[in-house]
């Protein structure tokens, strides 16, 4: 028997891609989920999957960029499970363009999905997972260990969620309160995802090779080992760990190798 069944979970950004994969994977572990987005027929989709599975699992529509929507997710699931355990900040949304032909709606987006969209249900649901000393997961990026070309405002938000862990935990060590965060790196998208263009219009991204990036369940299993294990901070793939390597040691290098890369890429747009 997993430590974590009967345990409840809520996953925001759970109707595809790392939230799904990663709520099934709890749910196998005998986790009650809770599965929340924005877009109803695409959550109620992914809900069918638990139920023909077996999985005690129920879906809330909330947008988590906002406060109201936040105390409503976590008034339903307290509602309907009478606890919660855990929370993983998935939710997130990225985005495309040079800083400055950015418009100010990008700003807008990104930063309410991916920062406000983990700051909100986390104040609504701390006094909860204290009582029960859960976890509280952050999911961020390898683009918030150092700002990336061209995603200058998505690599500032995730850059935000390490603060923002790093807070909390030393705020709430007395309380047996887990904080986690996870830096994920290049990872393969399911067919109708979207980014964030430079003017502030939703775009399709193009299907990443199977090759090169890890699958939403590779990392979905990193996520529950994080939870099992309790651990504070984690870096993804191989690749991932020796990018955070030559962030540390040596920056300069990375920033001359960006910079070649950035003049190859506009000049071969000329």
């Amino acid at each position: 028997m997993s430590a974590l069944a009967g345990k409840v979970a809520i996953i925001t950004g759970s109707s595809m891609g790392i939230g799904k994969a990663t709520a099934l994977l709890l749910a196998e572990k005998g986790c009650k989920v809770v599965l929340n987005g924005r877009n109803e027929v695409k959550l109620q989709k992914a809900l069918s999957t638990f139920q023909n599975a077996g999985h005690d699992a129920f879906a809330i529509a909330a947008d988590v960029s906002k406060w109201d929507s936040c105390e409503m997710l976590i008034e339903k699931c307290l509602e309907h499970y009478g606890r919660l355990d855990i929370l993983i900040n998935n939710a997130g949304v990225s985005m495309r363009g040079s800083f400055d032909t950015l418009d100010k709606e990008v700003f807008e987006k990104v930063y309410g999905v991916n920062v406000y969209g983990a700051l909100y249900p986390s104040k609504i649901a701390l006094p909860h997972l204290k009582k029960n000393k859960g976890s509280l997961i952050f999911i961020s990026s390898l683009a918030g260990l150092k700002g990336i070309p061209d995603l200058s405002v998505y690599s500032s938000a995730k850059m935000a969620l390490t603060a923002i862990s790093q807070s909390i935990r030393i705020e709430n060590a007395a309380a047996g309160l887990h904080v986690g965060i996870m830096y994920v790196g290049f990872t393969q998208n399911e067919p109708g995802k979207t980014t964030i263009g430079a003017d502030g219009q939703d775009q399709l991204l193009e299907k990443r090779s199977e090759k090169f990036a890890q699958s939403p369940q590779q990392v979905g299993k990193a996520v529950v080992k994080m939870i099992e294990r309790r651990r504070s901070r984690q870096t993804l793939s191989f690749a991932g760990k020796i990018y955070a390597f030559i962030i540390q040691f040596f920056p300069r290098i990375l920033e001359r190798i960006n910079i070649l890369v950035q003049k190859r890429m506009e000049n071969y747009y000329k």
